[in-house]
């Protein structure tokens, strides 16, 4: 289960999304789809439990990071990849992650995310230049 989750998270989904950014039309859709696919990977990892390693925080948790990112950047850009309808445990867990306090003590302040995702998005169609 470690080396699915982290394999989904690293060598799939975060290229995935990077690309993402850089699409439109069609080719926008089936990057959604790709995604869509690779978060169905881990909505499933999550069937009975509360977090990814079981009824604990762990470090498949923090692996997992970026589904929070990718919550936070939806709620900003309008842009939603993630639904309760599609993921409701995905959901769940960003839900339970957030409440934590050490959780939130690293994430970037709530007034400075809009900043800092849309220079995320900006990112990579400057370094393709």
């Amino acid at each position: 289960m470690c080396k699915k989750l982290s394999k989904c998270t690293k060598n799939k989904l975060l290229p995935t999304l990077a690309k993402l950014g850089q699409t439109a039309g069609k080719e926008k859709e089936e990057t959604i789809e790709e995604i869509h696919e690779q978060l169905k990977i881990l909505e499933d990892e999550l069937k009975g439990k509360q977090f990814f390693g079981g009824q604990r925080i762990g470090y498949l948790d923090i692996v997992a990071m970026i589904l929070v990112w990718l919550h936070l950047a939806g709620s900003i850009t309008g842009q939603k990849i993630l639904s309760t309808e599609n993921f409701p445990l995905i959901y769940e867990w960003i839900e339970r992650v957030m409440k934590m306090e050490v959780v939130n003590e690293c994430l970037i302040p709530e007034e400075k995310r809009q900043d800092w995702i849309q220079l995320a998005q900006r990112a990579p169609k400057s370094a393709s230049n």
